[in-house]
């Protein structure tokens, strides 16, 4: 059995921290069928639209880190594991037809092993990244994205945002491998 790493999975309003966002609980039903999914906000600034968790892996070891993600105006929206700098590997999606167009991968460190992007139903994906980067102490992020391929800033697109371009999320995962297993809720 997989162990999910990521503390508070559902709720991104408590051991998340922000970049240039804001974070609505239970704003959405999620594929479990109840009203937990979060919306992600962006902010009118040039920068990085997301939120991140520290988490403690082992260096080299593949992981996959997976999120759920409903398009809430903004169209794409991403995850990136890494070190919040040049060791990270990266997956952006487009949230209205469920293809992954595009993947980063750090300066430093990162090898990405597999991605994917499968529909939960509702208009919701679950979008994954599958790899190792050389680190020991990283963050899980999900991120919101302006395009298709953006421009990136240590892994997360980095553009001016426009309110109302948002979106939905729910579910973190980061666990041992190289294949998003069922989801696992954490507290």
């Amino acid at each position: 059995a997989s162990t999910n790493l990521a503390l508070q999975s559902e709720d991104f309003t408590t051991s998340w921290l922000t970049q240039d966002v804001t974070v609505a609980a239970n704003a959405a039903v999620a594929p479990d069928g109840a009203t937990t999914m979060d919306r992600m906000a962006v902010s009118a600034t040039s920068d990085v639209h997301d939120i991140y968790q520290a988490v403690t892996v082992t260096s080299g070891v593949n992981y996959t880190h997976s999120v759920y993600i409903k398009d809430d105006g903004a169209g794409f929206g991403g995850i990136n594991f890494g070190n919040g700098g040049n060791s990270h590997i990266a997956v952006v999606a487009d949230l209205s037809t469920g293809l992954v167009t595009d993947t980063s991968v750090g300066s430093t460190s990162g090898t990405i092993v597999a991605t994917g992007c499968e529909d939960a139903g509702n208009g919701i994906y679950r979008v994954w990244v599958s790899g190792n980067v050389a680190i020991t102490a990283g963050v899980i992020v999900p991120f919101i994205s302006n395009a298709a391929v953006p421009t990136y800033y240590l892994g997360r697109p980095t553009y001016t945002g426009v309110l109302g371009e948002d979106i939905l999320i729910w579910g973190a995962q980061l666990e041992l491998g190289t294949y998003p297993t069922s989801y696992i809720p954490t507290t």
